[in-house]
C-alpha cells in the first residue's frame, strides 16, 4: 500500500482512496455532515439549529423566574416606587366665579350711601357712617333670652294695645330668681321697660320675653293701632301721622329724620322688600296716604328717573 500526499491540504493518505479523506471529512463538516466509518453521512446541521435556540430561550426563562422568585417583592416595590415619584402632579382645574353684579334697582345712589349698597334697620335707617348698624342691644338681649327654655309664669302671655302710646303691665308669677330681664321682639312695635311695662308704638304683633338667665317666659303683644309713633331718638315733623289721626298733604315733600337714608319700600311695611334709599333732605311726592302711618311717594331714582314706593309718615314733611 502506496501513501501519497494530498495537494490540498497536504496530508498523506492511502492510494486505495481516490480522494483525500480528509479534505471530505473537513467538507462534510462544514455541511453539517458527520462521516461515519464505511464512508456513509449523517446530517446533524437541521437537528443543531432547532435545539440551540430553544435551549437558550427556556435557559431565559428559567433564569427570569428565579431572579422573580428570589427579588420579586423588592423589585416591585422598587419600580413602583420611582413610578410614583416620576409621575408628574395633577393640576387642581378651578372655574371662575363671575362676581356678583347688584341689580341697578337694589342700589340708593344717595350720597351718603354712594356704594349703593342697601342698609337695613328697624327704624328704615342707615347708621351714623352709612353702615349697617350693629344689632341693638335690646335685639341682643330678646335673642339670647329666646335661646333659653322656658319655666317663667307670667300674668298673661297675650293681650292686645289699641292704641299708640297705651301701655300694660307684664309680671313674673312663678319659676323665677327674682331679678329680671325685659325685651321685645321689635322696638319699633311695641317697647318694654325692665319693670315688664309695655307700650304700643305702632302696628303689628310681636314677642315680649323675659328671663332670668336659665329660664325665660314670652307674652304675644297684638297693637291693633291706626297711627304710629316716632322712631326712637327722633324727633317728629309737624306733620307726620299722630295717634290724633292728623295726615301729610299730597304733593311736595321732604325727607327728614332719617340720618344717612331712609329706606323706600315695595309696600306700606317694613315687611316689604326695601326698592331704594332716600338720603335725608331729598326732594319726593306724596301721591297718597297707604293707611298705618305709610304714604305712597314717588322719588328719583337711580339715574334720575321717577319710581314709586312707600316710606313712614315720621320720615316725610311737606314743609
Amino acid at each position: 500500500m502506496a501513501m501519497k500526499r494530498c495537494p490540498i491540504c497536504g496530508e498523506k493518505y492511502s492510494d486505495t482512496y481516490k480522494d483525500c479523506p480528509f479534505c471530505e471529512e473537513e467538507e462534510a463538516l462544514m455541511g453539517g455532515e458527520k462521516i461515519r466509518r464505511g464512508g456513509r453521512r449523517v446530517s446533524h446541521g437541521r437537528e443543531f439549529s432547532l435545539i440551540t435556540p430553544t435551549l437558550i430561550i427556556l435557559i431565559v426563562i428559567m433564569a427570569a423566574l428565579l431572579v422573580y422568585l428570589l427579588y420579586g417583592d423588592e423589585l416591585v416595590k422598587k419600580f413602583g416606587k420611582e413610578q410614583e415619584n416620576n409621575t408628574p402632579p395633577t393640576e387642581e382645574v378651578t372655574t371662575p366665579v363671575k362676581p356678583e353684579i347688584p341689580n341697578e334697582s337694589d342700589q340708593s345712589g344717595t350720597d351718603e350711601n354712594p356704594d349703593g349698597v342697601m342698609p337695613e334697620g328697624p327704624d328704615d335707617t342707615t347708621g351714623p357712617d352709612g353702615t349697617e348698624p350693629e344689632p341693638s342691644v335690646a335685639q341682643t338681649d330678646y335673642d339670647k333670652a329666646m335661646a333659653l327654655p322656658g319655666g317663667l309664669g307670667l300674668s298673661t302671655t297675650d293681650f292686645t294695645l289699641k292704641t299708640v302710646g297705651e301701655t300694660a303691665a307684664i309680671s313674673v308669677t312663678s319659676g323665677g330668681s327674682g331679678s329680671y330681664t325685659w325685651a321685645s321682639e321689635d322696638e319699633g312695635i311695641a317697647s318694654v321697660d325692665q319693670n315688664g311695662k309695655v307700650t304700643a308704638i305702632s302696628r303689628g304683633t310681636v314677642n315680649v320675653v323675659v328671663s332670668d338667665g336659665s329660664k325665660k317666659g314670652v307674652c304675644i303683644v297684638r297693637c291693633n293701632v291706626t297711627g304710629s309713633a316716632p322712631a326712637p331718638g327722633t324727633t317728629p315733623s309737624t306733620n307726620t301721622p299722630t295717634s290724633s289721626g292728623s295726615t301729610l298733604k299730597t304733593g311736595a315733600a321732604k325727607v327728614v329724620n332719617g340720618g344717612n337714608g331712609v329706606f323706600v319700600r315695595s309696600g306700606p311695611g317694613t315687611s316689604y322688600e326695601p326698592l331704594a334709599t332716600v338720603s335725608n333732605g331729598a326732594d319726593i311726592q306724596i301721591v297718597e296716604s297707604a293707611g298705618d302711618g305709610w304714604y305712597k311717594i314717588t322719588f328719583s331714582d337711580v339715574g334720575g328717573t321717577r319710581a314709586t314706593g312707600y316710606m313712614k309718615g315720621e320720615f316725610l314733611s311737606n314743609s
